[in-house]
């Protein structure tokens, strides 16, 4: 009995020790559990701080990449050179530096080039008047050792031009008053005024030529225009009396404007740019507040027109209104202005690949990684611009160009394309490369309206030169004071800047339109004054 208790009693303390133990094992496995629940917040926390960090430093370092690009951007606007030719940096130089001192014959050779020596033509002084000066030998050199004088046996000549400065002159026009010698009633007749364009102006056609286009193609202010008659001729014309003449014969000159936008209108192929003009007295409108001066290219190749006008309110409706009737193409930039006449039926919109190519020329020129993103678009744009220059130099026609663009530059356009959504991913897209992927991507299908049409451009560019005359203008008469005179400025850089397209002198074309526009009573009166109908020899 002792030893069969004593056994139970141990089975009993063990089962009690197995108890205690397999307790002890639950609540350390209920604890490790615990433990690991709390590590697995914890590390989904912590993972979820280091996404929110490391979102918050990307975010941060695209922030300060942009401000860097919109710094260098900005010091190069302000400090260096404007051109946007991209050279790829990885081409070998022409010369080597470096070179080893020690060159073997072998290593040496000899290369030899045909070069076009330049065609240096002589002044041309045909067309200038002559006048010629004699200039004598000395009364010594004149008489020979022998005693005897000698005679004239050839002349040394040499040209030189001579400047004789302009002047002006009062024109007294008297008309002749006749009346019969008996006194009969009603002989008198005075004779009758010749139709001039501004009856009321003490001014001929020359001087409001001159006025013109001083103002617009010489960019003279009309302040500085007052100062230079007051000083060189002792005659004062105020500025406002001159402004006052430009004004007046803009609405005398509109339906020639009328005329020349009906020809950009009735053709398939047009272009559109605006620059900025402020304008100080507008209604309801601040002085400080810009307004818009729209360049418009158009028309049949023998009937090219640029046309300029001023535009102060809604830019949207205004191009809308415009193009109002209009089909055909339109090249433009990618601008939103734009957005509503693109909904037109029968227009479509031509983008400028310029654009699009800037963006990345920006960026390859301003920071200092010369192997990017930015490097490759611009070799891309490169290629496709060495193309459409090789065809001009080679004069393909239309057809020809048409067949060039599918076969060489849309394949280069469509890998681009490829190019550009793959990558679109891999950046952020507020960084300057990545608002210049997008920009491409989301106006792509206007970016290859060129390939369709070997009468259309890849970019607008040729409107911007068009632009560029008016702008160099601005930058010295600043502003215009009423809307009156912002509309003249269009008038007047319209005719001159067609004119001149069309091989006309400007102040040569101004002189004979504003004499024969008072005599004009028919349409076509009007539309043969045009610069391409004018039959007026132009010397």
């Amino acid at each position: 009995m002792t030893v069969t208790a004593e056994l139970v009693s141990e089975n009993r303390d063990l089962k009690a020790k197995l108890s205690q133990s397999e307790s002890k094992l639950s609540q350390s496995e209920t604890q490790r559990q615990s433990l690991e629940a709390q590590f697995e917040a914890k590390s989904e926390q912590f993972e979820k701080e280091a996404l929110r960090f490391k979102l918050r430093a990307e975010y941060y370092e695209a922030q300060y990449e942009s401000v860097i690009q919109s710094l260098r951007q900005a010091q190069r606007e302000k400090f260096a050179s404007t051109s946007e030719r991209f050279e790829d940096e990885n081409q070998v130089p022409l010369f080597e530096s470096g070179l080893a001192s020690e060159e073997t014959e072998d290593e040496i050779e000899e290369i030899t080039y045909v070069r076009k020596k330049p065609n240096k033509k002589p002044l041309d002084l045909s067309t200038l008047p002559t006048r010629e000066i004699l200039i004598p030998v000395t009364e010594e050199e004149r008489r020979c050792e022998c005693g005897c004088l000698k005679e004239v046996i050839r002349y040394e000549k040499s040209s030189k031009l001579n400047h004789i400065p302009a002047k002006l002159e009062v024109l007294i026009e008297k008309r002749e008053v006749v009346a019969c010698r008996k006194g009969c009633d009603g002989s008198v007749i005075t004779a009758a005024l010749p139709k001039v364009v501004l009856p009321k102006a003490k001014a001929t056609e020359t001087l409001l030529a001159h006025i013109i286009v001083s103002k617009v193609l010489d960019r003279n202010p009309l302040y500085h225009l007052e100062k230079k008659f007051e000083r060189q001729y002792a005659w004062r014309i105020p500025r406002q009396t001159m402004a006052r003449w430009m004004i007046e014969l803009s609405d005398k000159l509109q339906p020639l404007i009328n005329l020349m936008k009906d020809e950009v209108l009735g053709y398939d192929i047009a272009s559109c740019d605006a620059t900025s003009l402020q304008v100080l007295k507008e209604p309801k409108r601040h002085p400080t507040k810009k307004s818009y001066a729209y360049c418009i290219r158009g028309g049949p190749p023998d009937k090219e027109v640029t046309l300029f006008e001023y535009n102060g309110y809604s830019q949207k409706d205004y191009v809308d209104e415009l193009f109002d009737g209009y089909k055909g193409f339109i090249h433009t930039d990618a601008d939103p202005v734009f957005n509503k006449v693109s909904e037109q039926p029968g227009i479509t919109l031509s983008l400028c690949n310029a654009h699009a190519r800037r963006k990345f020329e920006q960026i390859y020129k301003s920071t200092k990684k010369k192997d990017g993103l930015a490097k490759h678009a611009m070799k891309v744009f490169q290629e496709l611009y060495k193309i459409e220059r090789d065809a001009t130099e080679r004069g393909l026609t239309t057809q020809e160009r048409v067949e060039l663009r599918q076969r060489e530059i849309k394949p280069i356009m469509m890998a681009f394309k490829d190019w550009l959504d793959d990558k679109s991913d891999l950046v952020m897209p507020k960084s300057p490369i990545g608002k210049a992927i997008a920009y491409s991507r989301s106006h792509w299908d206007g970016l290859i309206v060129f390939l369709e049409d070997g009468r259309l451009r890849p970019d607008n560019n040729h409107t911007e030169n068009e632009i560029r005359p008016f702008v160099i203008a601005r930058k010295n008469f600043l502003f215009s004071c009423t809307m009156a005179g912002a509309d003249a400025l269009g008038v007047h850089f319209s005719l001159i800047l067609t004119a001149k397209h069309h091989g006309w002198d400007p102040y040569r074309y101004y002189v004979e339109i504003l004499k024969h526009i008072p005599l004009c009573k028919t349409i076509a009166d009007y539309e043969a004054l045009l610069p391409w109908n004018l039959n007026i020899p132009n010397p």
